[in-house]
């Protein structure tokens, strides 16, 4: 009887080999899990850069529409204009990223600017440089084409 009772002792547990195999098999899973996981999290932040970097884009467009495009000093004509190009601008939002604009003129249309959209960030530690091409029209801010209109300058609309 003591002989059986030994035996059913003996078959109920697992022994160090099985133990030592299945952690391994664990082990090995969560360093894979593990190593997904990391992965993803780096393109998680990549693709919320693009993102940033869009809306930036559409920001800068805008501002220089707004602040870079003015009349030539001295000019005759509305249509006289020129481009102060923007650089190292802050980008509102997007902590460390910073942008400059250029305007490109092509002879054959006279009529817009080819806008040259530099942006530069850090990720990971190391510097990201994106560049973006638009389309602007080569015409005085709106402000301005609305005070000419009404016969105001802008400096006098200011005060």
């Amino acid at each position: 009887m003591v002989e059986l009772h030994a035996a059913s002792v003996r078959q109920a547990g697992f022994t160090l080999v099985e133990m030592l195999a299945a952690l391994g098999i664990l082990l090995f899973g969560v360093v894979a899990l593990l190593g997904s996981l990391a992965t993803s999290v780096g393109q998680r932040r990549t693709t919320d850069a693009r993102h940033e970097l869009t809306a930036l884009c559409e920001h800068a467009v805008h501002r220089v529409q707004q602040e870079a495009i003015r009349l030539r000093e001295g000019g005759s004509t509305p249509l006289d204009l020129e481009f102060v190009p923007l650089l190292d601008q802050e980008a509102p939002g997007f902590a460390g990223m910073r942008w400059s604009a250029h305007a490109i003129a092509d002879e054959a249309r006279p009529d817009v600017w080819m806008l040259r959209i530099e942006v530069r960030w850090l990720e990971g530690g190391e510097t990201i440089d994106a560049e973006f091409l638009r389309v602007v029209p080569r015409q005085a801010p709106l402000r301005d084409r609305v005070m000419a209109y009404r016969g105001q300058s802008a400096e006098t609309s200011n005060r």
